[in-house]
């Protein structure tokens, strides 16, 4: 079993930590666009980025304000691709760990359960960047962002022929003009794009068949909805 933590502190009370956590209409503000959470242990906690994209874990524990475990048993990558890769059943379990530390609220997640089998190698690295990015979003969201409404939706592309890393070179030569890097890993980025009132720009990349899939993720908060759907036009056909 193989597990990695991610450790944010954000400036806000525990209490919106907490609420972003586990309230839906609050984590689609950072998460995936479309929530679902029933918290209570045995609920279902959905996340929804659109086809493929479907994540169903269990709510295990609830401790208000301190603890919260999410699980799943999964066989399969997650993914937007049309194939359907198998992997070696394995049970993921995410904790959320919240504590206050000198007046700020600091969020720690540990996930963990994936398999020890190399086919879990590249899912175990993309969520271990992927968390960095989503925890990026909270931050901006409850520290700048508080009552602005959120445009979030993502844009995957399946780029054949080029590898994980070529794709994501040609991406940063793209860029938006003044992106701030806040962390630039192998398989992922994340910065903040001051031309969109300061939002995130994040982007991952997945290895399939014949090439690689993209993933640009959008959260722009009070951008107005024209230009949000400009934007989610331009990277939908940038790389045609």
């Amino acid at each position: 079993m193989r597990s990695h933590e991610t450790r944010v502190e954000i400036d806000a009370p525990i209490e919106d930590v907490w609420k972003a956590l586990t309230d839906a209409a609050e984590a689609a503000r950072w998460f995936a666009p479309k929530m679902e959470i029933d918290l209570r242990p045995g609920g279902e906690h959905v996340a929804d980025w659109g086809p493929g994209l479907r994540w169903r874990t269990t709510v295990e524990v609830v401790e208000r304000l301190k603890h919260l475990r999410l699980g799943e048993v999964r066989d399969e990558v997650f993914s937007a691709a049309a194939e359907r890769r198998k992997l070696p059943s394995a049970r993921l379990v995410q904790e959320y760990y919240l504590e206050t530390e000198n007046g700020r609220t600091v969020l720690r997640m540990v996930h963990s359960g994936f398999g020890s089998a190399e086919a879990w190698d590249e899912e175990y690295e993309g969520t271990r960047q992927g968390w960095r990015a989503c925890f990026l979003r909270m931050k901006l969201m409850l520290e700048r962002h508080r009552g602005e409404v959120a445009r979030n939706f993502i844009v995957s592309k399946h780029m054949l022929g080029v590898s994980r890393a070529e794709a994501l070179a040609v991406v940063r030569s793209a860029a938006p003009a003044g992106l701030s890097m806040v962390f630039d890993g192998e398989t992922e980025f994340a910065g903040v794009v001051p031309d969109w009132n300061h939002s995130v720009f994040n982007v991952s990349s997945q290895t399939v068949t014949g090439g690689c899939m993209l993933y640009f993720e959008f959260v722009l908060w009070g951008v107005e909805e024209s230009r949000a759907e400009a934007i989610r036009e331009e990277w939908s056909s940038k790389f045609e």
